[in-house]
């Protein structure tokens, strides 16, 4: 884990928010608005003006996420990734990923994405079950996830990953046992695993308030994860991440720098920055950001200058989510008081002055970081 003083020489990402989407669905509380094509356009415009006015660096990594980036045109998709290619040395890419749902593109699409250098495409999955798709509110079939992964292929990417949801209320266990046989089926050399959470920015909170949904049971996603650890472990991906599963080689670099403290920037609305002890996230307002670029202005943002020990303390949280854990120096007494107190109650363990989660600590990850947090 790089000190906070040795960031700034490390790899550096750099990651476009694209605000579309063609619908929304209830648990999501990522920025997003229904796609136009007036709109992509403003956007687009937008995004070339804060992008050219942005200090010079060299990106390593590029991540275009979302929103659905795939909603856009094959002339908007071509624009978006000339403007990337416009501002960082393509030479110096090591991978460029670009997030997509099935259904939400074409084969032309992921020609562009081709052609243009995206090496790696992240596929919204969530689940191999109609019913579960469904009870979700996702637009796509499980026949659609099963065409994009072939059109995926068949455009020439090897590297790509699927995302599925754990713990969705009421899905039986076998069920959910078959989703992930599916997805090791696919052969995907990718997998990511994410809990159903109930985010207070998303349309579940009301539904459930309002008795159309349920509530996610804690125990029900905790035997998920497990499940998934157990399934996916056996099929020879590693757990290099809480979240994240991978076949040797094809684990995420730009989220891997992100967990290292490490610099990137961050182009669109809602997109988050961070270089050094500094911060900051474009307001997440569309319409804002494209009239305040117009006007020769900076997008809106909220900023923060991180201290030293914050700094720090967020490097260890964020360190021990990996495997490969946290390195600590023995001069950081504090800290290292603090996950003494976490050893003894068996959410974490060290190994040579490495510092790395339990599996007991990996469910508790989220009491983990509160306990550390300076």
């Amino acid at each position: 884990m790089p000190r906070s003083d040795q960031v700034e020489n490390g790899p550096r990402g750099l990651y476009v928010h694209v605000p579309f989407c063609d619908g929304k669905c209830p648990y999501c509380a990522f920025y997003s608005t229904l796609y136009s094509p007036d709109r992509a356009a403003r956007f687009l415009d937008a995004l070339e003006r804060e992008l050219k006015s942005a200090p010079a660096f060299e990106a390593e990594t590029v991540y275009i996420g979302g929103g659905t980036p795939t909603v856009l045109s094959e002339r908007e998709l071509a624009w978006l990734c000339g403007l990337v290619r416009g501002r960082v040395c393509t030479e110096r890419v090591q991978e460029w990923t670009c997030e997509a749902n099935p259904g939400a593109w074409n084969l032309a699409r992921l020609a562009v994405l081709a052609e243009a250098g995206v090496t790696r495409i992240s596929l919204g999955a969530q689940s191999f079950d109609e019913v579960v798709l469904r009870t979700l509110g996702r637009r796509h079939t499980v026949s659609d996830i099963r065409t994009a992964v072939a059109d995926i292929r068949a455009a020439g990417f090897m590297n790509f990953g699927l995302d599925l949801i754990a713990g969705v209320p009421g899905v039986p266990r076998t069920t959910w046992h078959e989703t992930l046989r599916e997805a090791v089926a696919l052969g995907a050399p990718h997998v990511s695993v994410y809990a159903l959470t109930v985010e207070e920015n998303a349309r579940l909170p009301r539904d459930i308030a309002r008795g159309t949904a349920r509530a996610p049971c804690e125990q029900d996603q905790l035997s998920a994860l497990a499940l998934a650890e157990d399934t996916l472990g056996a099929a020879g991906y590693r757990r290099y991440e809480i979240s994240n599963y991978a076949q040797p080689g094809f684990e995420c670099r730009h989220n891997l720098a992100c967990w290292h403290g490490e610099r990137y920037l961050g182009f669109g609305p809602a997109a988050a920055s961070h270089r050094g002890l500094d911060r900051w996230t474009n307001a997440p307002d569309l319409a804002a950001y494209c009239a305040a670029l117009a006007a020769g202005k900076t997008p809106p943002r909220e900023t923060e200058r991180l201290t030293p020990a914050l700094k720090r303390s967020e490097q260890i949280i964020f360190g021990l989510r990996t495997a490969e854990g946290v390195v600590m120096r023995p001069d950081e007494r504090v800290p290292l008081r603090r996950l003494a107190r976490l050893r003894e109650d068996g959410l974490v363990a060290d190994e040579a002055g490495r510092w790395f989660l339990t599996a007991r600590g990996r469910r508790l990850a989220d009491y983990v970081a509160v306990e550390l947090l300076d």
